[in-house]
């Protein structure tokens, strides 16, 4: 595609300022940019030329010079960009003001842009006034820099004066009052200096705006301009000026101080100006405030490295100095830092009981919290969630980042205000103590991550130092995970059933599925295990389907054998995981229906645990499952003894009292009384009480005594198979 050649009429901003109409160049991949584009600069008096990015360095040489350049370059390497390319390296060219178009998000790409010599840029979508605006401000700078050629500006601490040199091509009182309006309505400081830096030639009215000072100040004090560069730049600067000679152009950004006190930012450049004999008369520039770019610019910055919610430093930016003390640990062997990984204990129970905006202004108040517990060089950082991690930096035993975990755990046990809620905080930490070993900051986390979840599988609410032991572990869990996603396809996996009776007749009332793993080189493979392995990695839903729908299954299977079976109950436990599915009912549905056993012939077994760790979108999920006939049961119930007064909000028929209370029962104990009274409890909820783990007969008498409704254990049956159970059914009959 050529270049397209337009000129546009309208309201003439600049055609009385310019010897000819101003010429702008469009170089842009997409024609839809550009059509945008000249819609919006119709309204000016404008040349306009435009071209297709692969095809411009071709199609320039019979088209006007332009005064400004529009371009849309690859932001991933601005400087591999053709264009972009030609421009720079063509003696014609190099000097033109260049906007870049950028889309909003890209700081990247604006940072990289300026520091390429970039004049400004536009932003995307496009908005009208930015784009005149921006435009105009290039122009009017060109059209100043272009009649400064035709004056010597010169100036003495009394007073400014212009000498004008002859000109055939304009009217010469009319090129000084132009040039005068021009330079003293820009934004933007112009100014000259005389080659050694001696004296100033001109200022134009802007100065004293950008730099709070008067124009008399500069031109009495030369050497003023460099006692106001802030101090941290003024090196920089100075050295840079001083090179200008040998270089000729010199663009930089720098700080300046205000005699406010205030730190704005400038963009300053700087180029000789040679005679007819190349003798360098004058040092002229141009001076841009670019405090708000700036601002903006870092604000960006900022953003990219920092989570929006905390402010606290994000992923990149914690493993970014990670990487950093690493680095710098294999350079001096005495150095050591430590990495803690943070879980907060059930948070999602915050989030559903109490709604997200309470759990993100807890969040806040954690990373305020953990803030407070740290020195000033250590870092706090949240990856997610509700996973924060924290770099402990030069630390000389592994005793100090115990001592700050500690110091964490306790401050959480202080109940924490939040919206006039009173939350009580718990979280599982991981720590690891950096060694030679580790390669990289992904290494580092994680081994605190393996930590962490040792903590938490110790009952949460406490750390765990890493050691090599864990990393063994987490080599045989790591193996199990790979083994275990192909046991289901292998037919490795089996079900067993134990039986659960009645304690009033004594008579079989249901039976309980229970998973286990015939690895075919490690043997049976206890569920304890395993499950909590494939909770992790999230195949216990797969898992948990197939025992669903394997276990109804069988059980339509025994009632169309055996007629006792058709009022016994199977008994599937339900995980976390699978309560929290959102198809969950409608897959229940669809077992029922495929596998033709009734609702009233299902008992789902959900741990206490999890319950408790429920909102209500799940309470109303599992009266959903008993409107249907399912039946509901309460798992391993007394681990979380405070439970008892939550009991009436569950929609459960059955409660299993744990089997640690029935193993320590005697008469006259103290767990007996319990057990009695969560049987009182449930009656007066009208709930049915199951002992599990019933060993001996005087467990037995005793739950008799106390009114206690069904009983499981090995005293009447160790878990079954298929087979086996049939055989029970026969003698029962």
């Amino acid at each position: 595609m050529t270049a397209a050649n337009q000129t546009i009429k309208s309201n003439p901003i600049f055609a009385d300022q310019l010897d000819r109409m101003p010429v702008v160049w469009i170089i842009d991949k997409s024609s839809h940019n550009i059509e945008i584009l000249i819609s919006i600069l119709s309204t000016q008096n404008l040349q306009i030329h435009t071209f297709i990015d692969d095809t411009f360095a071709a199609n320039t040489d019979s088209f006007a010079l332009p005064n400004v350049i529009l371009i849309t370059p690859d932001t991933r390497s601005i400087e591999e960009y053709q264009p972009w390319q030609f421009l720079r390296s063509s003696p014609n060219l190099q000097h033109i003001p260049i906007i870049i178009i950028v889309e909003y998000c890209d700081p990247i790409a604006k940072t990289k842009a300026f520091n390429l010599g970039i004049a400004d840029y536009i932003v995307k979508p496009f908005h009208r006034q930015e784009v005149l605006n921006r435009i105009n401000h290039q122009l009017l700078i060109r059209s100043s820099q272009n009649c400064s050629q035709s004056f010597q500006v010169s100036a003495k601490p009394e007073s400014i004066s212009l000498q004008i040199l002859p000109s055939k091509q304009c009217d010469i009182d009319l090129r000084k009052q132009q040039l005068e309006s021009i330079l003293n309505s820009l934004d933007d400081s112009v100014w000259s200096i005389k080659p050694d830096f001696s004296a100033f030639i001109y200022l134009n009215n802007a100065t004293e705006k950008i730099y709070g000072y008067p124009n008399s100040t500069f031109l009495e004090n030369p050497a003023f301009w460099s006692e106001v560069i802030h101090p941290e730049d003024r090196g920089r600067v100075i050295s840079a000026h001083n090179h200008l000679l040998n270089i000729g152009f010199v663009h930089h950004e720098y700080r300046i101080i205000r005699p406010s006190g205030e730190v704005r930012w400038i963009s300053d450049r700087s180029y000789l100006v040679n005679d007819a004999q190349g003798n360098v008369v004058r040092i002229d520039g141009i001076i841009q405030d670019i405090t708000d770019q700036k601002n903006t610019q870092q604000q960006l910055e900022h953003n990219a490295l920092h989570d929006g919610l905390t402010g606290l430093p994000n992923r990149n930016l914690f493993m970014d100095r990670v990487d950093r003390a690493l680095q710098y640990s294999k350079r001096h062997p005495r150095y050591q830092f430590a990495l803690m990984f943070i879980d907060l204990d059930r948070f999602k129970m915050i989030n559903d009981n109490l709604g997200h905006l309470v759990g993100d202004q807890f969040l806040q108040a954690i990373a305020h919290l953990l803030s407070s517990c740290l020195r000033s060089g250590d870092t706090v950082a949240r990856l997610g969630g509700d996973e924060f991690t924290i770099l402990i930096d030069d630390i000389e035993s592994y005793q100090e980042p115990l001592v700050v975990a500690d110091r964490i755990l306790n401050k959480l046990q202080q109940p924490i205000e939040v919206k006039k809620q009173t939350i009580s905080g718990s979280a599982s930490i991981g720590i690891v103590i950096s060694t030679r070993d580790h390669e990289s900051a992904a290494d580092l986390l994680h081994d605190a991550d393996i930590a962490m979840y040792h903590a938490k599988s110790l009952g949460k609410g406490r750390y765990a130092l890493f050691d090599k032991e864990m990393y063994e572990q987490n080599l045989r869990i790591v193996q199990i995970d790979s083994d275990l996603r192909y046991a289901l396809e292998r037919q490795e996996l089996e079900i067993l059933y134990q039986p659960i009776f009645a304690l009033r007749t004594n008579q079989l009332d249901s039976l309980e599925a229970l998973i286990r793993w015939n690895h075919p080189q490690r043997g049976l493979i206890s569920p304890n295990e395993f499950i909590p392995i494939a909770e992790e990695t999230g195949l216990i839903i797969a898992i948990g389907d197939w025992v669903l729908s394997q276990s109804c299954q069988q059980m339509c299977k025994w009632q169309s054998q055996f007629a006792k079976a058709q009022s016994l109950k199977i008994n599937v436990n339900l995980t976390c995981h699978q309560i929290r599915e959102a198809q969950l009912v409608e897959k229940l549905d669809r077992i029922l229906r495929e596998t033709g056993i009734s609702g009233k012939n299902l008992r789902l077994e959900i741990t206490e645990a999890t319950m408790m760790d429920q909102g209500e979108d799940t309470i109303l999920m599992l009266e959903k499952l008993r409107s249907r006939g399912i039946l509901l049961s309460i798992d391993d119930f007394g681990q979380g003894y405070s439970s008892l007064s939550y009991l009436h909000r569950f929609p459960v028929n059955s409660l299993k009292i744990d089997r640690s209370f029935v193993e320590k029962m005697s008469f006259g104990g103290q767990n007996l009384e319990v057990v009695r009274t969560i049987i009182l409890l449930a009656h007066t909820l009208q709930i049915a009480v199951v002992a599990e783990g019933v060993e001996t007969r005087q467990q037995l008498a005793l739950l008799k005594e106390i009114d206690c409704d069904y009983a499981q254990g090995y005293l009447f049956s160790r878990p079954l198979s298929a087979l086996d159970v049939e055989k029970l059914f026969l003698h029962q009959a």
